[in-house]
């Protein structure tokens, strides 16, 4: 089921207190149009009655569908450096949830969920966009690098890859150039898998394989940041 609540935001420009509805549960396969707006880049942007400003509220939501079996927990992106703390909290809530205080007739559904952590609402779209294409996330990340590597693109916590468009045939990512442009390159969607495998590559991979967040996050930002949600 998916649950909405009214939630005070403070707008970071000019301090106004606004109070929004959004989301702090959503069940996918229930509310297709949403999901569309999640990977649109449009969920729950509102304008700011203070200044005009406007703003995403990203969370933290539990994005679930029993459909395809997919459970994500979705931190705000500022609470990133905060990853190594927060990641097994969707892992701790889908146990919960569905295996120590469910009934049989849940436990039995239990086998075969996906869970992830992620931050920010983009990083949901661009699980969404590789899940929904039945692509494994971890090899692209992996991936990534090599990507990276080969085009000459620059990275860092604030300019990583992102996925943009995936399909059983290809995958698109939005990468920088030196010049801290935006460029776009697509990759056959068998090459990422192949990328990923490279005898390089197989310690990276393992470390993506570790826990929910699958992210290169995990190398890039150090994570032990206080926080609580």
């Amino acid at each position: 089921m998916s649950v909405f609540r009214p939630q005070s935001i403070v707008c970071t420009a000019c301090g106004t207190t606004n109070v929004e509805t959004v989301a702090m549960s959503l069940h996918g396969s229930r509310v297709p149009q949403i999901v569309e707006q999640i990977v649109a880049g449009t969920f729950q942007c509102f304008t700011c009655g203070g200044c005009g400003l406007e703003y995403r509220a990203d969370g933290p939501l539990i994005y679930v569908d029993f459909v395809t079996k997919r459970w994500i927990g979705e931190f705000p992106r500022t609470m990133e450096r905060s990853w190594a703390s927060l990641e097994q909290q969707p892992m701790d809530v889908f146990r919960q949830s569905l295996i120590d205080l469910a009934p049989a007739f849940l436990r039995a559904e239990a086998d075969g969920f996906i869970v992830r952590a992620v931050f920010g609402l983009d990083a949901l779209a661009e699980k969404i966009r590789l899940l929904e294409a039945g692509i494994d996330d971890r090899a692209v990340e992996v991936a990534k690098l090599e990507i990276i590597r080969q085009t000459g693109a620059i990275m860092s916590p604030d300019r990583r890859p992102r996925v943009v468009e995936a399909s059983a045939e290809s995958v698109t990512m939005v990468l920088w150039s030196p010049a801290a442009e935006q460029f776009c390159v697509s990759v056959p969607t068998a090459d990422i898998m192949s990328l990923a495998s490279g005898e390089g590559w197989r310690s990276l991979l393992r470390e993506m394989q570790i826990g929910p967040y699958v992210d290169l996050g995990r190398i890039l930002i150090d994570g032990r940041l206080t926080a609580s949600v």
